[in-house]
């Protein structure tokens, strides 16, 4: 990794640990270790798909690019952290420290990103609170919810990127688990 700076850890996975990028306070590093790199590459090919398309969406952090080293495969995409006038949290912690108001706002803004996932076919594979990021206004409330991670679809074959009608049914299903992990973090927020 020597041809690369990396700032701190902010995250750990599986397959990733993720970095602050020390030459710019608004991307991330995403590294894989080659050999241990399905995520990283399904993502890489999913944002490619997505741009080819010309489909985006405000849910979907912005994504910059990768390089590959010999030992590494690096995905360069925004990054989400506090500052003077934006609070930025995950999912699961906003909910347990939210008014009824903000929650209200908040379960609003899921109805319709799950309805722009459909519209657009954005298949996301891992929707989850601990997945996604609250992106709050200084006085100004709700700015954005955003995915982190599990872009693209784990299929042998995608047919739910290629199909709207295979597509909906994935959303559908994820959506059905996340609504489990949502109500599960409410509860004991």
């Amino acid at each position: 990794m020597s041809e690369f700076s990396f700032g701190k850890v902010i995250g750990r996975g599986m397959e990733r640990i993720c970095y602050a990028n020390p030459n710019n306070p608004k991307t991330c590093f995403k590294v894989s270790r080659l050999g241990h790199d399905v995520q990283s590459r399904r993502e890489i090919h999913y944002f490619n798909f997505l741009k080819k398309r010309n489909i985006s969406a405000d849910f979907l952090p912005t994504y910059y690019g990768f390089k590959k080293t010999n030992e590494f495969l690096i995905i360069e995409q925004e990054l989400f952290v506090s500052d003077d006038s934006t609070r930025a949290m995950l999912l699961g912690d906003y909910v347990k420290q939210a008014s009824e108001a903000e929650i209200a706002q908040l379960e609003l803004k899921l109805k319709e990103i799950k309805n722009e996932m459909i519209q657009k076919n954005i298949i996301i594979s891992d929707i989850r609170p601990a997945n996604m990021m609250v992106l709050e206004k200084s006085n100004e409330g709700l700015k954005r919810i955003v995915f982190l991670d599990g872009f693209g679809s784990p299929e042998f074959i995608p047919l739910p990127i290629y199909c709207p009608y295979f597509g909906k049914k994935k959303i559908e299903r994820q959506w059905k688990k996340f609504c489990r992990y949502y109500y599960n973090e409410k509860q004991h927020g």
